[in-house]
């Protein structure tokens, strides 16, 4: 009797699961959403909507989030930073603090940056090497993009041995759901100064990480990135970052960053140390056109 029970009692279980799962399939196919913008397509009257663009409660463009890189053509951007760099190995120049400004413009799929700064580690003042940058991304899906650049950077940074170097860029990012991302890049970096106390090698960086969108105007990454020094005889750098970005309204936002360096033996091989090494930098952008 009690078998008989138990099994009666099984096969109600089964049977309200099985209801339950239709159910969900049933409900999930009245709210289908194939643009993933938040608005079910039985009310949706734009339904190829980009991804990351802001719509009404009718599912159709009302405006889109813009990053930096991602603007349109003919847009030219300006951005004024503030950087802050604590390394307690250097004795003389533990905390740095540099000035930065960048601008940015856009054609067609090309992107052209200048960026140059003022970098101040009492006693020193000096200004920051200046960067000039071309890179042209590529967008064979709504959902993946990527980008390929060179940069120049001109020895304008007060060091003895400074000479120009030169970087390869490679960056891409993919968006396997609405709101959340997923990108990677490297750089190669032909070091050109002159050894003054150590031998010198080029450099490798390579980072990966992750992305979500709270809002169209609110966006925050992390990631991790593992890289090379110029130094030979150094280990390399290991540091978690996270960047954030606010757009305030069609012409300005706003680009957070922190980075915080993990690997305790960053210098010599013979040596084993507990080094803290933090920056963070802030900046306030404005489209000009």
């Amino acid at each position: 009797m009690r078998l008989t029970i138990n099994m009666r009692t099984t096969m109600l279980i089964k049977l309200l699961t099985f209801l339950t799962l239709c159910s969900a399939i049933l409900y999930a196919d009245s709210i289908s959403d194939q643009d993933m913008d938040g608005v079910p397509d039985t009310q949706d009257k734009c339904l190829d909507t980009p991804f990351l663009t802001e719509v009404d409660s009718s599912g159709c463009s009302t405006k889109k989030l813009f990053f930096p890189q991602e603007r349109d053509s003919g847009n030219l951007d300006i951005l004024l930073g503030y950087g802050y760099r604590f390394d307690d190995d250097h004795i003389e120049r533990k905390e740095q603090h540099t000035l930065k400004l960048q601008a940015s413009y856009v054609l067609d799929n090309w992107i052209y940056t200048l960026h140059t700064g003022y970098i101040t580690s009492h006693p020193n003042r000096s200004m920051t090497d200046t960067t000039f940058k071309i890179k042209r991304r590529f967008k064979p899906t709504e959902n993946f993009k990527f980008s390929l650049g060179a940069a120049v950077r001109f020895p304008t940074y007060d060091f003895t041995g400074n000479k120009t170097d030169f970087t390869l860029y490679s960056f891409a990012v993919y968006y396997p759901v609405s709101k959340f991302s997923i990108f990677a890049g490297a750089h190669y970096t032909f070091i050109n100064d002159v050894p003054t106390t150590e031998p010198l090698q080029n450099i490798t960086s390579l980072y990966i990480g992750s992305g979500y969108f709270f809002t169209k105007s609110l966006y925050l990454n992390a990631s991790y990135s593992y890289s090379d020094t110029k130094f030979v005889n150094y280990h390399k750098i290991k540091a978690l970052s996270s960047t954030l970005f606010y757009q305030l309204n069609d012409q300005w936002f706003i680009l957070c960053s922190y980075s915080h360096e993990i690997d305790d033996n960053y210098l010599y091989t013979s040596r084993t140390v507990d080094v803290d090494r933090n920056s963070f930098n802030i900046s306030i952008g404005y489209r000009l056109w």
